[in-house]
């Protein structure tokens, strides 16, 4: 297909200030396509090479972090936003409910939000009583705000829930959602947000809750509302509020009967008796048992308890498959794999760098799981460097023709030989670290950090060498292991590493920020605090780390609320630097999902008004608009689904397809895109009359009408006249 227009350019013509399609009057200004000058950026910039360089188009969902990686590194306690799954903690009190905005400023900011806790019912029915109950109880009784603090993952969000819908009801129970840089006090302006006899549960890190207690009491107290604050417990007992109750994890045994015996009685339809009776047969298994106390809190206990109930009745084999899985059996064999080969007797006679080279090649073929075995060799050989050079002793140079693999990994031998077997069966000869429990990869990462802390400086020098290799493997595995290694001491792994990263000339570098930032995020224990370095990334001063904050998105980070990620994106997008990336679009492209359709058009039609933002609502279009239907008999792309639904603007989708159409920088990719569309609505009765009306609405523009022209003549299909419906709607 030719892409020569009318004018005999080789491409079509640019129609901002002075080309042909000025005067339109319906056509927002478009950018001329020339990218943004160094004279441009702003004050204290950074603008490098690499950094401001144009880039390749990002291929959708390859920077992604895969959800797999959440599971392998925390287990149980992957953070279910990654999962697509909308559930939160342990009874599923989820992310899928009505949402409510507090505040609208009209700026391009985050909004508080409020919204309603599904699930409450169900949660009462499997809660097992904690040592807090009765005190929380008495304080909501006498308090219109209180506090309950606590480790995380020990069951604070339920116990509040609970004690919330044990006074207000089991259908009034709602959790406020705070952005970062928004105060807790903004509730004061809710209005008629807070509702009468509701109860309100809000996550505050940090130690204000006493102010944020005396500044709302008032306003809850008006209401005969009750606002529950959890906060993570680092303070001493004596200096705790008065109206602060402390937290403490119920005990695994209750946990196990409260969560096996209601699946019992309300899923399989057993009675009280027959349940009982079950239930003491399975805690007659010492291992059981065993394992149960060996747990760190309720969501270790719970995924047991529902194994089992989902196997009843479990026999000894399968229940020993399902302990074999949990939580404390992963952290037992972990300690296993870090052991040391030598036994009592050759310890002595061993050399005396052995011990270090068989855990620092174990601990590589976790982190490099799923990779060919030639990274954990070149991975363990850099750790034994860093361990020299932390002991300031000669480099003793790699290991070679001493240690086979199967000594080197001990244990792990066995998955190793798993794994050749299973590649071998499907016709395969590669030798790759292979784990028959994918969720060992984290526990024996932690299992590192935490019985060998004398290395730690040396771990995370490690990482960093690991990630300045030119190599994506390579850094994506190390970037991960610092995701996991940020839930330990977030502050000393980001200024260690990931600061350092985000603000790296080096684009690869800058990935690696994003990738570990996502992989901490996806732990959920310290999303707070991934949330507050991106936003300091964000709307800081340095290009970098602007670009590093696009590139987390990009890589598949997911907030509480899409206005949220939105706003943070128009943030970034402001930056002149951004001109030359993808990494917007990506981002935006990657926050998709059907029903957000309606929001992210209105909030790109937004951007389209600003001149600086119109490359960015542009290019995002074109990645979703090529998002394929899950129902669409044709093929459809799901916003054509959408507008034929009338489930987006119409006026709003004509206004950025004509940013796309009319950008240059975007005309080429834009007009094939459109093009599918009307293919595909030409064969789809369904999504061929919404598609008519958009036709019809760019064609009212005189410069797209003479594009559009031109450019269906050159199509195959279309050589011979256009059909009836799209010649209408083009005249009408």
């Amino acid at each position: 297909m030719s892409d020569t227009n009318p004018d005999g350019h080789p491409s079509p013509p640019s129609t901002s200030p002075g080309g042909g399609g000025h005067g339109d009057p319906a056509l927002p200004e478009l950018r001329t396509g020339e990218p943004v000058s160094r004279e441009e950026a702003a004050p204290g910039s950074e603008a490098g090479p690499e950094g401001a360089d144009p880039q390749e188009e990002i291929v959708p969902d390859s920077l992604r972090v895969d959800p797999r990686v959440g599971e392998e590194l925390y287990g149980t306690q992957f953070s279910a936003a990654y999962s697509r799954i909308n559930a939160r903690g342990v009874n599923a009190l989820g992310n899928n409910n009505t949402i409510h905005i507090v505040n609208d400023t009209g700026k391009p900011a985050a909004k508080p939000l409020i919204r309603d806790l599904v699930g409450v019912s169900d949660l009462l029915a499997v809660y097992a009583e904690t040592a807090a109950d009765e005190e929380l109880g008495r304080k909501l009784g006498q308090r219109s705000t209180a506090c309950l603090a606590g480790r995380p993952h020990t069951g604070r969000f339920s116990t509040a829930c609970v004690a919330l819908a044990r006074r207000h009801g089991r259908d009034r129970v709602h959790e406020v959602l705070l952005p970062g840089d928004v105060a807790p006090e903004v509730l004061n302006r809710a209005g008629g947000s807070i509702k009468e006899d509701h109860g309100y549960v809000l996550r505050l890190p940090g130690n204000g809750h006493g102010q944020v207690m005396r500044l709302l009491a008032d306003l809850f107290r008006r209401r005969s509302a009750s606002l529950l604050l959890i906060r993570h417990d680092d303070s001493p007992a004596s200096a705790r509020h008065s109206a602060e109750v402390q937290h403490r994890h119920p005990e695994p045994l209750a946990v196990f009967r409260a969560h096996l015996g209601h699946y019992l009685r309300d899923k399989l339809k057993l009675t009280d008796e027959e349940s009982a009776q079950h239930m003491r047969g399975y805690l007659h298994h010492s291992d059981l048992i065993d394992t149960l106390h060996g747990s760190y809190g309720p969501r270790e206990v719970v995924p047991i308890a529902e194994a089992i109930g989902q196997s009843h009745p479990a026999d000894d084999g399968t229940l020993t498959e399902i302990l074999r899985r949990s939580q404390p059996r992963r952290r037992a064999r972990a300690t296993e794999i870090l052991r040391s080969n030598a036994n009592a007797n050759d310890a002595s006679r061993r050399p005396r760098r052995t011990d270090q080279h068989e855990r620092a090649f174990r601990l590589a073929y976790a982190i490099f799981a799923w990779q060919p075995l030639h990274y954990v060799f070149e991975a363990a050989g850099l750790l034994l460097e860093e361990i020299d050079g932390q002991a300031k002793r000669a480099d003793w140079g790699r290991m070679a023709l001493q240690h086979p693999v199967a000594e080197l990994l001990g244990p792990l031998d066995v998955d190793w030989q798993e794994g050749r077997e299973a590649t071998r069966s499907r016709g395969g000869s590669s030798r790759s670290a292979w784990l028959h429990d994918g969720a060992m990869r984290g526990v024996i990462i932690d299992e590192a950090w935490h019985e060998f802390d004398s290395t730690r400086p040396a771990l995370l020098k490690w990482l960093d060498t690991l990630v300045s290799k030119d190599d994506e493997p390579m850094q994506r595995a190390a970037a991960e292991a610092a995701g996991l290694l940020a839930h330990h001491d977030f502050a000393r792994v980001c200024a260690d590493l990931i600061d350092d990263w985000a603000a790296s000339p080096k684009r690869r570098l800058r990935q690696a920020a994003a990738w570990a930032m996502v992989a901490a995020d996806m732990g959920g224990q310290v999303s707070h605090l991934v949330r507050q370095q991106i936003r300091d990334w964000a709307g800081g001063h340095r290009n970098y780390q602007r670009d590093a904050a696009a590139y987390v998105y990009a890589s598949g980070l997911q907030q509480p609320d899409l206005s949220w990620s939105l706003a943070d994106l128009r943030r970034i997008a402001q930056d002149p630097m951004q001109q030359h990336t993808h990494a917007i679009a990506e981002g935006v492209y990657q926050l998709y999902a059907p029903h957000r359709a309606d929001q992210i058009i209105f909030e790109l039609a937004r951007w389209s008004a600003d001149r600086q933002l119109q490359l960015h609502a542009g290019a995002a279009l074109l990645k979703i608009a090529t998002v394929p239907a899950n129902n669409s008999p044709g093929g459809g792309a799901d916003l054509m689904v959408r507008a034929a639904h009338h489930e987006v603007d119409g006026q709003d989708l004509v206004r950025l397809w004509q940013v796309a159409l009319l950008t240059s920088d975007l005309s080429r990719q834009a007009w094939a895109t459109f093009e599918q569309w009307l293919t595909t609505a030409h064969t789809d009765d369904n999504l061929r009359k919404a598609t008519a009306v958009l036709v019809t609405d760019l064609a009212a523009l005189p410069t797209l009408r003479r594009r559009m022209t031109f450019r269906l003549a050159q199509l195959s299909q279309f050589r011979d006249g256009l059909p009836d419906w799209l010649d209408a709607a083009m005249r009408k």
